[in-house]
């Protein structure tokens, strides 16, 4: 096999075959520590559109797996090395191509940083509002691979919301151009809703136009509460959603987060018996907004409240839940988990993680976007362990069993990959697992592309 990579040419990047610079590509950066890394044939460096298609050209004539990644931020192993496979590298294609202001778009490759793109917009009073976690390291054509979500998805949505076209070489090496530069449009199947949130399994996207979005007008709202419970944060979580307030961020932690970041920002925030945390905004506060929220979080139930429209103050409580999994790492390697459930069972899901027993020294915690029902079950393991011990893989089990028995999600944003994917027939069902499938063949039908993951 190694000979006939010998002969693939591509006519602007660059291909990598030693073993040790290529190894370097192998693993994603968040599983890399507890996944088997295979060791791929070679990386292709692409440093245009035309590389990508030299590459996937030849890989699917010869049936040689093909993964694409740029920034490898996959928390699922989904843009890790395939075995005797081709990486191809979309680092290099990270050209902001046009920021069109009058109609709101900005036209992007595939391996420019989420948070580049928005700082590039908001110099001219427009942002980008996909903001997962990630957003200063992730590529936006791996938040559009994922169909990324993040804190400000209550209001905006999730990636896919903020696509209106791609540019994506698919299997065989041909191009083709979803969507377009307008808001609506209705002549072809959708296609690009198809490609977003598809892994790279159906194509390789490597240009997006995306919809910018004007910076809000004023100072927005901000703030935080704290509850005695998760299930009492539910209501106030509830309350919110239904006063027409529209908040664009609405953030949860349970009792073990709470204590994380007490000891990470020597705060207190545990304080009063508080053992579940919201951190909200509304980035648009309409007049009497701020006494609206503290009188709904009173009558809540909540145990302390502190809303301002100070920009300064809001700054600090946004740096609480900015700094969360950074508070959960002094804990330990951190496994991050994502599921999502209908609203109303948010205090079910708490309770069932907080009920979770361990027999190694793992501490759990729970947080995430409370506002559309998508929660973060993360354990911090010890670092000196070299493989997640068994009760903590047992207990990610039970927790994506029992989501799934109360009509929740395995997977809100970050995708299926290798790590879940024996968890997608229980959820899909067997006729709609087979109709992907046929859609998967449709597109590859030689299944060179990121085989074996999200399906």
């Amino acid at each position: 096999m190694a000979t006939v990579i010998d002969e693939l040419t591509i006519p602007d990047g660059r291909i990598i075959t030693d073993a040790q610079e290529v190894q370097k590509f192998s693993g994603d950066k968040y599983t890399e520590a507890i996944e088997a890394v295979n060791q791929p044939l070679a990386v292709v460096e692409a440093q245009s559109t035309a590389d990508v298609q030299a590459a996937v050209r030849f890989a699917n004539a010869h049936r040689i797996p093909v993964t694409a990644r740029a920034a490898a931020t996959s928390i699922v192993n989904g843009s890790a090395a395939e075995k005797n496979g081709l990486i191809i590298d979309l680092n290099q294609l990270n050209k902001i191509l046009e920021i069109n202001i009058p109609n709101q778009y900005a036209v992007v490759q595939a391996g420019v940083i989420n948070s580049d793109l928005d700082n590039e917009a908001r110099k001219q009073g427009y942002f980008f509002s996909p903001d997962p976690g990630s957003k200063p390291i992730s590529s936006v054509g791996g938040n559009i691979a994922t169909n990324a979500g993040g804190m400000s998805s209550l209001k905006y949505g999730t990636t896919k919301q903020s696509v209106i076209g791609l540019k994506v070489v698919l299997a065989d090496g041909t191009v083709v151009e979803t969507g377009g530069k307008t808001f609506k449009n209705n002549a072809p199947y959708d296609l690009t809703d198809l490609f977003v949130g598809s892994e790279g399994t159906l194509g390789i996207i490597v240009e997006a136009t995306v919809k910018l979005l004007p910076v809000p007008f004023g100072n927005p709202v901000t703030g935080l509460a704290t509850f005695a419970n998760m299930k009492q944060l539910s209501v106030g979580v509830q309350n919110i959603s239904g006063s027409g307030l529209y908040p664009s961020m609405m953030e949860a932690l349970n009792k073990t987060s709470i204590e994380a970041l007490d000891r990470l920002e020597h705060s207190d925030l545990g304080q009063g018996g508080a053992e579940s945390l919201l951190i909200f905004q509304l980035d648009v506060a309409p007049a009497g907004a701020l006494d609206a929220l503290k009188k709904i979080l009173k009558s809540s139930g909540a145990l302390r409240v502190n809303v301002t429209d100070d920009p300064d103050y809001a700054k600090k409580i946004i740096k609480i839940r900015q700094d969360y999994y950074q508070a959960e790492a002094a804990y330990g390697r951190l496994i991050v988990e994502d599921v999502a459930v209908p609203l109303s069972k948010l205090p079910d899901l708490a309770e069932f993680v907080e009920n979770l027993k361990f027999s190694s020294n793992v501490t759990a915690f729970l947080g995430g976007h409370a506002g559309d029902g998508n929660f973060h079950p993360n354990f911090a393991v010890s670092k000196e362990l070299d493989q997640t011990p068994d009760d903590v893989n047992d207990a990610i089990n039970q927790i994506f069993k029992y989501v799934q028995s109360i009509g929740g999600t395995i997977s809100a944003e970050h995708g299926i990959g290798d790590l879940k994917e024996k968890w997608v027939l229980p959820q899909l069902g067997q006729n709609l697992v087979a109709l992907q499938k046929k859609v998967k063949l449709t597109f590859d039908p030689n299944n060179v592309l990121n085989p074996d993951r999200k399906l």
